[in-house]
């Protein structure tokens, strides 16, 4: 027979399993904590001796996010193409992310804060190549979230990956709208 600590675990595995397949089906907005109980196969009450509400399970589920691989190398291309990666494989958190950081107001911050906080390996990295003199035609911060934005725009925005997505957003940042090499 499981313990009580066991069957709490298990639990909350569920109502994680359940919550990050019902962002992925529905979008977060659209996901009500009754749904997550119910796919869980759970009580309401059950949820919230987990989780205090809908932020705090997407919280829990950012953690997901967060712990995907970083670059192996340091160029531009490995960054974006692990930030892309990372944002695919973790897809139903991190449009839930994306929509719930849209829904908050725009003077909140909230949207950039994530972007920023995604993005943060490739800021390092701008920041490298401005300190060894490297010109940047921005601020690191800037740029990484401006990349940051292409990408979740565009995790949200196409349902399947097509495998080019990282090498084109790369080359856009790498060579612009023309093309030419620099």
């Amino acid at each position: 027979m499981a313990s009580r600590a066991e069957l709490a675990s298990r639990t909350r595995t569920d109502l994680l399993a359940a919550a990050k397949r019902l962002f992925a089906e529905h979008g977060y907005l659209d996901t009500k904590i009754t749904d997550i109980a119910t796919a869980a196969g759970r009580a309401a009450g059950s949820f919230y001796t987990h989780f205090t509400g809908k932020e705090q399970i997407l919280a829990a589920l950012r953690g997901e996010l967060a712990a995907a691989p970083r670059p192996t190398t340091d160029t531009i291309r490995e960054h974006i193409t692990a930030c892309w990666t990372a944002l695919r494989t973790h897809r139903p958190t991190a449009v839930a992310l994306l929509q719930s950081a849209i829904a908050a107001s725009p003077a909140s911050g909230r949207l950039r804060d994530e972007l920023a906080h995604w993005t943060t390996p490739l800021r390092r990295h701008l920041e490298d190549l401005r300190d060894r003199g490297q010109p940047l035609p921005g601020d690191p911060e800037l740029l990484a979230v401006a990349v940051g934005a292409m990408l979740v725009g565009l995790n949200h925005a196409l349902p399947t990956a097509d495998g080019a997505t990282a090498d084109t957003v790369t080359n856009l940042v790498l060579h612009g709208l023309t093309g030419a090499e620099r």
